[in-house]
């Protein structure tokens, strides 16, 4: 290791080091690099995140690396332990980024399968780095809708004609409301409970989840719950974490489709992030991913008609235990965990 740099993973030091500015001021900043997801990743049973921070020989901090070991709670545990880093890392170069991979390999490369970093950003000035670190480049897609524009109806006028004439008729009557009710929440939860049992076949993250977010991100200003509500009912919604003046996100999101033809609520869900980025003056509405272009993906058929740039930042993957992995890869395909 260079000993101009030092490496951390005191969460409670960092953060007096300036953990959040540096994420704040950095031109590639996200969401799920600041400690606020840190925090919200502890309360998800079977997630364990880390924080792995350089600082120079001032105490500056001059990279992050915030990734979540994974793992289901039942006897299959070890075959699905997994690392996800999204977004990160956050570096001032190369020399920082080779030595915070190190880092991260000699500790949390004992206990994952793979890792998995999910490109929020065009990480080509470091692929050099990440390819040195034996790290494998995958294709993979993104839409980006930006909302750095002057009106809503704008936005309207790049979708496709078919989603814009739908968002107007759901909102004839439907509507989309802003909420950070305990009851609202819970009504959405139920909408997700039964979406990820019916088809999407993974692990959904349990209600504390849901209420941390509602009770530590949503007051700060790193979230938002905007739901779809009709005659008093919640038959939709999106839940959208924030980067202050640049991001809001797709995270969860469920609409009761098959029983409200007319409201559009999977739709309006979209549309309500898409709008509230305008409305915040944000740059834009990030939907975290759309498949291999490789690939057939009918969800990318669908994000593809909200008017938003195709981009294709792709992923560094590499598996630290192959033989664990040749044993696990069914079940962990079966239960979509690697898409």
């Amino acid at each position: 290791m260079s000993t101009k740099y030092v490496i951390s993973t005191d969460s409670i030091l960092i953060r007096k080091s300036g953990w959040k500015e540096y994420v704040l001021a950095h031109a590639d900043g996200n969401f799920f690099q600041l400690p606020e997801a840190y925090d919200l990743f502890q309360h998800v049973p079977g997630y364990s995140p880390s924080v792995f921070v350089a600082l120079d020989s001032t105490g500056k901090i001059v990279g992050v690396l915030v990734s979540v070991l994974q793992q289901e709670t039942k006897f299959y545990a070890k075959l699905t332990s997994r690392s996800i880093i999204w977004g990160g890392p956050l570096v001032d170069n190369n020399e920082v980024c080779e030595i915070l991979l190190n880092q991260y390999q000699d500790t949390l490369g004992k206990k994952a399968i793979y890792t998995q970093f999910r490109n929020t950003f065009d990480t080509s000035l470091l692929k050099s780095t990440f390819q040195k670190m034996k790290f494998n480049y995958v294709e993979h897609l993104n839409f980006l809708v930006h909302t750095d524009t002057e009106s809503p109806e704008k936005l309207l006028s790049a979708m496709s004609k078919s989603k814009s004439r739908q968002i107007k008729k759901g909102l004839s009557s439907a509507e989309i409301i802003e909420t950070n009710r305990k009851e609202d929440i819970n009504d959405f939860y139920q909408l997700l409970q039964n979406l990820y049992k019916e088809k999407v076949n993974k692990p959904l993250a349990p209600i504390e989840f849901f209420n941390f977010f509602r009770e530590q991100l949503v007051p700060n200003g790193l979230g938002k719950f905007l739901l779809i509500r009709h005659e008093g009912k919640i038959i939709g919604g999106i839940v959208c974490p924030i980067f202050p003046g640049k991001a809001i996100y797709e995270w969860y999101i469920a609409g009761m489709d098959k029983d409200y033809k007319d409201q559009f609520p999977s739709i309006l869900s979209t549309w309500a992030a898409i709008a509230e980025g305008q409305k915040m003056g944000l740059k834009h509405f990030d939907f975290l991913g759309a498949g291999k272009p490789d690939a057939d993906y009918g969800v990318r058929d669908f994000k593809a008609k909200f008017g938003g740039e195709l981009i294709q930042f792709g992923r560094y993957e590499k598996i630290h235990k192959p033989l664990l992995m040749k044993i696990g890869i069914l079940g962990l395909k079966m239960l979509k965990f690697i898409k």
